[in-house]
């Protein structure tokens, strides 16, 4: 866990967000993320965190987002219950062809 809490490299990584209240503006955070390069969230969970149903979400981001991520939730008072990393290797390369 330490080496992850230095890297700063744009590697994703998948963690699992549970929050206290979810609605448009916890999914508004989320939207911002996939504005980044190198995050992704599954479009089905963002609609359902802006209707309010969804109040835990997995994502792919590098893990100096996460902090960010949190941050952002709570300046505007959403609770989070839980963040974990749920693999310690970056995920393999998808390749297409």
């Amino acid at each position: 866990m330490e080496a992850l809490s230095r890297d700063y490299s744009d590697t994703p990584r998948r963690c699992l967000f549970v929050f206290g209240s979810s609605g448009e503006p916890v999914a508004e955070i989320f939207r911002q993320l996939l504005l980044l390069p190198h995050s992704t969230i599954d479009p089905q969970h963002l609609e359902e965190m802006a209707a309010g149903s969804r109040c835990a979400v997995t994502i792919s981001t590098p893990m100096q987002m996460v902090p960010e991520i949190v941050r952002s939730l709570s300046r505007i008072n959403v609770a989070i219950y839980q963040v974990t990393l749920l693999e310690d290797r970056p995920s393999p390369e998808v390749v297409r062809g």
